[in-house]
This record gives structure tokens, C-alpha cells and sequence, in this order.
């Protein structure tokens, strides 16, 4: 947890925000779609999927991600866009005793756009292209707020000093190995980041129950790597997606995939490989809203040598999705890492950053 960030407070009152920013949506968003009842529309019956976000971690932005997705695709000519604002605070000081000393404290904003078209034959290609700002950020001043309201403490296993040892709206990005060499020095950044094609295809016929699929992904070197914006290399992977239906309101998904990481030479620690999952599960308590709770975990994209830094790298996603009409669907969510349980659960939420929170909107033309 973080004194002066994000961390701590959210980490006890972020269900009670994403909760109250879902209630302001339903009484904000229009109740009905124009001369057509929910029931008898396809549109607002099919599975919203998890949310497309994952661990915002500064290094696992580096090389590619198949962020969280159904295993259905788009119709033949069928097109879906998105704009998504993802907010990451990391705050990752661990104690560096027999290993590297390892810094992270700093912001992340990341703007997505994404495009998908249905490309018949159960086909889906997707575009997603990531604007990155890497900077001090806005948001210690209110966690600190929120600790000295509550007297919450934030000093956990991830940062043992607490926030207030600290100066706030630090952009630190920063390993120093066991030796005393500098590995990463890195402040603000602000560029184009990694730019990913993906190509779907269903392994089997999709139901109403089920559906089954793979993905196909190439990250481009779009970013910067001298800025620590990218990796300077293509990625390539493969993805098994899932969708079970138990029933009219719950919704099961899963993500397993493998990525063979290309050389990054700017990158100190980069791995050669990585394994990425997800699973997730979706309330659908009538046809316009929808509740989601996914974990999703990866392997080491860079090795540090701290073992705490190196650790289980998880997060806990908890979203909210609501659909405002036909074409056009609202995301809220928010991420938590270990220090919402003192790393007592991994599993659940480990290595991360201390707090993502998302907005996207998700259309249909």
C-alpha cells in the first residue's frame, strides 16, 4: 500500500467507488431502447465478455498483452471500435536485501483505441493501438487524503517505508542490481506504445452455452524503447479463449496464452517468453448491466533480482459494464494488487500496480 498514493485507501473503499460510479450510470444513462424492448432485441443478449484490461505493471506494458476477451467473434462485415482511458499508480519499493533494489513510482495514463471487424468464416481481426504518458500523476494527494480520513496504514510488504517517506508525484522508474549498477533510469515518457494485430477463430461452433477460440497476436515496436515505451521487438502468441454460459446470468471466461518475447536489448532482464492468464466471471442481473470479477496472472516479462519485485504477478480486476442503447456499451473498472490482503493471497492479486482504474466505451456502427 501507498500512503501517499492511491494505494491503501482504495484498497478498502474501491468497491464502495466503482459501486457508486455504477449507481450514478443507471440513473445518468437512458432506460429503454427506442420502440424496442430489451427482450426481443439480439443486441442486448449477448455476452459482454471481461474487461480489456490487464497487469499495467511498467514492464509488462513493454511487450505484448492479449487483454481479457469472450471467445465469440463478430459477424461477417461487422465492425466494433473502443476507446479506453486506463489509469495505473504504481508503487513498488521492496526491501532490497540480498537482491536488486527496485523503484517503481510513478503514473501511468494509457489511451487505447481499438478496432475489430468480423471477417466471416468465424473470423475476427482486431487493431489495438496505445497512446502512453509515463509522469508524476495526480492521485497521492487524495490517497494520502483518504489515509489520514480513515487512519490507514501504507506501509505493506511492497513499498515497507510508507508513502509519507516519500515525495509525492515522483516519476521513478529505476533498478539497481546487487552489485550497485544501474540497470533501468528512466523518468516521464510520453509516445505511441507497442501496437498489436490479433486474428480470432472460433474452434467450435459458439452457442448461447459455449463458445471456443484462438488468437493469434503480433506486437509491432511502435514504441519507444530509449523512453522504456516499448521493447524495440515483435512479440508473437497464441491465446485459447472461453465462454461458458451456467446460466441467464452468470458468465464464465477464460484466457490461456503464450508469447514468444523477440529480443530486447534496451530492455535489462527481458525475458524470452511468457505465459499469460485470465479467468473471470460476469452477473447479468437483467440485459443492460453487467457485474465482472477476473484475476489475471502472467510469468516474469523482466527479471529484476529482487525477489519480492519478481514475485506472483496478479491483479484483481473487479468492472462494471452497462449498455446505454443498440450500439454503444460504458466500462467502469478497477484493478487491485497483493496490498489489498498484505500479499497474503497472491493468487488473487499479487505484483502490480497499487491501483488501475479504466473508462471505455465500446461501439457498434
Amino acid at each position: 500500500m501507498r500512503t501517499g498514493g492511491w494505494g491503501a485507501e482504495r484498497s478498502r473503499t474501491g468497491i464502495g467507488l466503482i459501486e457508486l460510479l455504477a449507481l450514478l450510470a443507471l440513473g445518468a444513462l437512458p432506460t429503454g431502447a427506442q420502440g424496442q424492448s430489451f427482450e426481443s432485441n439480439p443486441a442486448y443478449q449477448t455476452a459482454r465478455g471481461p474487461i480489456s484490461l490487464r497487469d499495467m505493471r511498467p514492464y509488462n506494458l513493454l511487450f505484448l498483452q492479449f487483454l481479457p476477451e469472450s471467445a465469440d467473434v463478430l459477424p461477417r462485415k461487422a465492425n466494433q471500435f473502443g476507446l479506453q482511458l486506463d489509469l495505473a499508480n504504481n508503487l513498488l519499493i521492496p526491501n532490497p536485501s540480498g537482491g536488486a533494489t527496485v523503484v517503481e513510482d510513478n503514473e501511468y495514463q494509457r489511451l487505447l483505441f481499438s478496432w475489430r471487424r468480423g471477417l466471416g468464416k468465424q473470423t475476427e481481426v482486431a487493431l489495438l493501438v496505445p497512446i502512453l504518458w509515463r509522469d508524476g500523476g495526480f492521485l497521492d494527494s487524495l490517497i494520502l487524503g483518504y489515509h489520514r480520513l480513515f487512519g490507514l496504514p501504507g506501509n505493506a510488504e511492497d513499498d515497507p517505508a510508507g508513502r509519507a517517506a516519500w515525495p509525492q508525484y515522483r516519476s521513478i522508474l529505476r533498478i539497481v542490481d546487487a552489485n550497485g549498477k544501474v540497470l533501468v533510469d528512466q523518468g516521464n515518457g510520453f509516445g505511441l506504445g507497442e501496437t498489436t494485430l490479433t486474428l480470432k477463430r472460433s474452434l467450435i461452433r459458439a452457442t448461447p452455452r459455449s463458445a471456443l477460440a484462438a488468437r493469434l497476436g503480433l506486437k509491432l515496436p511502435t514504441g519507444n524503447p530509449t523512453l522504456l515505451l516499448g521493447s524495440g521487438s515483435p512479440d508473437a502468441g497464441l491465446s485459447l479463449d472461453a465462454r461458458y454460459n451456467v446460466g441467464r446470468e452468470i458468465i464464465l471466461y477464460g484466457n490461456l496464452g503464450g508469447i514468444v518475447m523477440g529480443k530486447a536489448n534496451r530492455v535489462p532482464g527481458a525475458q524470452s517468453g511468457m505465459v499469460q492468464t485470465l479467468v473471470g466471471i460476469e452477473y447479468r442481473p437483467n440485459n443492460r448491466d453487467s457485474f465482472i470479477l477476473q484475476v489475471d496472472g502472467n510469468s516474469l516479462a523482466v527479471r529484476t533480482g529482487n525477489g519480492f519485485a519478481d514475485g506472483a504477478q496478479t491483479t484483481a480486476t473487479f468492472g462494471y459494464k452497462r449498455v446505454l442503447d443498440r450500439h454503444y456499451v460504458l466500462s467502469l473498472a478497477y484493478s487491485e494488487n497483493g496490498d489489498i490482503h498484505n500479499y497474503t493471497l497472491n493468487g488473487f492479486s499479487g505484483i502490480g500496480p497499487d491501483i488501475t482504474f479504466s473508462f471505455g466505451l465500446e461501439w457498434h456502427p
